[in-house]
């Protein structure tokens, strides 16, 4: 366009304004078509292992809310209100979370409002993203549990792929990718072999077993004593003060047991549902005797920051970062700004944490404790979280908590072992509760060369033992790293 100043200038003015009106106008009149047809609202949700979909269309009636109950009485109601009776487009968003546990009135714990109005639309080709609310999450302390769930605005009938999977993890391809800068650390020829247990539990039985001057870690430390490092979940408090918590289960074992476990353990994971069965006193006297008793440990401490500091080992040259992550409630054992607790396991607080480790250590691994109890098999969650870590820069990531040992994956070279099951741990009278494993890496400066599990049988006392196959084929690999 081209105008003439002075004595044109106000047509010129004229003509700039009408260009730019015409522009603005074409711009939201493709947004409208790309809008065009009818959509509805797509809501996904998890509790524990319980998982739920929402399909709600659009209305104009604000009382009309779709309902979804998931898990131990969360419930989601969800309006998708339109503009005009008989519209059949989403103008705007309603959604409350209430807890329904018990015969009494529910409680709302949350509620959030969107507008429609620049969002995108999911089509049926597209990959399940809450494009709407991102993942949400709510809690209440009565049921002791969590809930995640994340929305978006669909075409109608659409069903983009995962959307009934409910990872209710962060977008892991923008929070997990790398900083620049960051890269591997020259090898140094050094070859630590690890050794991992699972749930190691030192009340009850095995606590009898040591007050009697017994070992239940004695029929298969023959067996571990050349592994270089050996890393275990301590599923219980070792202290003698605090009350114990309103929960079913709680384990707190006799300070006596600390010459046994550091005779056997090198390094011990916090981050668990049972360290803090006796309150923040006992776990903060349990910090300080394991200081006192030389044993490291790690996804607990202090405060916020020190749970999340991971213990840095050296075997040979080789700098090893052990971090410790939580995913069991009661999330009441989460560590403060101000005081003890354990690490909780919040995607952008776990990519922050391996990104800063990676650039203190040769080589990074997670101890996670996560999935569902008495579950062989991993789930969405689970996976979800793997990548995200195992892209943030982790070497490996190794679980517990189900009770049972689960299925396992390579992730980008990398392995993930999702359950480790049971080590030292008594009450249970199911076989697959009473097989663990013991997980074997080698590592290097340049990964994880290559691992193995080799199962162990626990008896009632809460004593493992090797089982008569010194390993399980089918659950040996090596990996091709340098």
């Amino acid at each position: 366009m081209f105008c003439v100043p002075w004595r044109a200038a106000r047509r010129c003015r004229s003509v700039v304004r009408l260009a730019f009106g015409v522009g603005a106008l074409l711009a939201n009149t493709l947004a409208s078509a790309q809008q065009a047809g009818p959509t509805e609202l797509l809501c996904s949700m998890r509790s524990g292992e319980a998982t739920a979909t929402l399909r709600v269309a659009a209305d104009i009636d604000p009382l009309a809310a779709t309902r979804a109950k998931v898990g131990e009485g969360f419930e989601l109601r969800a309006l998708a209100l339109s503009d005009a009776a008989g519209a059949d487009q989403v103008s705007q968003v309603v959604v409350t979370v209430l807890d329904r546990e018990g015969a009494g009135p529910a409680v709302v714990l949350s509620q959030s409002r969107w507008p429609a109005a620049g969002h995108g639309v999911l089509d049926q080709e597209d990959a399940w993203q809450p494009s709407l609310s991102g993942w949400q999450r709510a809690y209440t302390s009565g049921l002791g549990r969590e809930l995640a769930w994340g929305c978006a605005l669909v075409r109608q009938g659409a069903t983009p792929d995962g959307w009934a999977r409910v990872d209710a993890t962060g977008d892991g391809a923008q929070l997990a990718r790398p900083r620049a800068g960051i890269a591997r650390p020259e090898a140094n020829g050094a070859v630590v072999r690890l050794a991992w247990m699972g749930d190691v539990m030192l009340a009850d039985g095995p606590g009898r077993v040591i007050a009697r001057g017994q070992d239940p870690f004695g029929p298969v430390m023959n067996a571990m004593k050349d592994a270089d490092l050996r890393i275990a979940n301590l599923e219980c408090v070792i202290a003698t003060g605090g009350k114990p918590v309103d929960k079913p289960w709680t384990f707190r074992a006799n300070p006596r047991v600390l010459d046994v476990l550091r005779r056997h353990v090198d390094a011990v994971s916090l981050a668990n549902n049972h360290s803090g069965d006796f309150g923040p006193g006992a776990f903060g006297e349990m910090l300080g005797r394991l200081q006192r008793a030389g044993l490291p440990y790690f996804g607990g401490g202090t405060d916020l920051r020190a749970a999340h500091r991971p213990a840095i080992i050296e075997r040979q040259g080789l700098r090893i970062a052990l971090l410790g992550y939580d995913e069991m409630f009661p999330r009441r054992f989460e560590a403060g700004p101000d005081s003890p607790g354990v690490a909780w396991a919040d995607e952008e607080q776990i990519v922050a944490d391996i990104r800063s480790a990676r650039t203190q250590a040769d080589i990074v691994i997670p101890f996670m404790h996560w999935g569902q109890e008495h579950s062989e098999t991993s789930h969405a969650r689970q996976h979800a979280l793997a990548r995200l870590m195992i892209r943030a820069g982790a070497d490996a990531v190794v679980g517990a908590h189900p009770h049972i040992r689960q299925d396992t994956e390579i992730i980008d070279g990398k392995p993930v072992i999702y359950s480790l099951g049971n080590f030292v741990f008594d009450g249970f009278s199911d076989a697959d509760n009473n097989t663990g494993s013991i997980l074997w890496m080698t590592v290097t400066a340049a990964g994880v060369r290559d691992w193995r599990l080799q199962a162990v049988h626990i008896d009632p006392t809460g004593t493992p033992h090797l089982a008569r196959a010194a390993t399980d084929p089918a659950r040996t690999r090596r990996l091709a790293v340098n």
